[in-house]
């Protein structure tokens, strides 16, 4: 039977290339906040979540996989970028593996929950991994200022890629998840529809200093 996963699994890996292709074709798709307001509160149904997120989290994985390749290619040989890449590749396996699953089956559906907990869980430190990556790379090789300023933008677009699956796996998982308790008993998953951002804004501003402070301290 390991013998049969291995095999498997070398079978996944292989075609991966060809799934990332696929998906990074397709933009991912535009959600607003209300739209997760009237989804989570009003017409939330599990089957119809389970059958958008299997195809639309592929579509954001891949996509940001790609742009993962186009770095340079001493960034890519860090251990820390390689680590992040492994931990992509991973996740998205997870997520092909209920591409033709029957979510009329509750089993399959508990799965997915578990699966994509799982897949938060281990980008738990994405952000501190990626920028321990790029500061490898800096202390390594010589810089300039067209590869600094294309990184950056990369950087950009590769951490607002990580809150937008995160805000979709948090959403599923705590609407749908009834071991999950919400943060508080007004929410709808993860968005609280009476958040006043006056008195939100200065938790926000400590948790962004907090961050700054643990990238300087992968910098030294």
């Amino acid at each position: 039977m390991k013998f049969v996963r291995c095999i498997m699994k070398t079978a996944a890996l292989a075609s991966l290339p060809k799934h990332i292709e696929h998906f990074s074709k397709f933009s991912p798709s535009p959600l607003s906040i209300k739209q997760f307001l009237d989804f989570g509160s009003i017409n939330g149904c599990e089957k119809t979540s389970f059958a958008f997120l299997r195809q639309e989290l592929p579509v954001r994985l891949s996509n940001i996989m790609k742009e993962i390749n186009l770095l340079p290619d001493k960034l890519l040989t860090t251990p820390s970028v390689r680590t992040v890449q492994g931990w992509y590749i991973q996740s998205l396996m997870e997520i092909l593996d209920f591409l033709h699953k029957n979510p009329d089956d509750h089993k399959v559906l508990g799965e997915f929950v578990d699966a994509l907990v799982t897949i938060r869980n281990r980008h738990n430190d994405v952000v501190p991994t990626m920028a321990r990556g790029v500061m490898e790379y800096k202390e390594v090789f010589p810089q300039d200022a067209i590869t600094n300023q294309n990184i950056q933008y990369f950087l950009d677009r590769f951490y607002m890629s990580r809150i937008s699956i995160r805000m979709l796996i948090n959403q599923h998982t705590l609407i749908f998840d009834g071991t999950t308790n919400p943060v508080h008993p007004n929410t709808i998953g993860s968005i609280d529809p009476q958040c006043q951002m006056p008195s939100a804004a200065p938790r926000c501003c400590a948790n962004s200093t907090t961050c700054v402070r643990r990238l300087l301290f992968y910098k030294s």
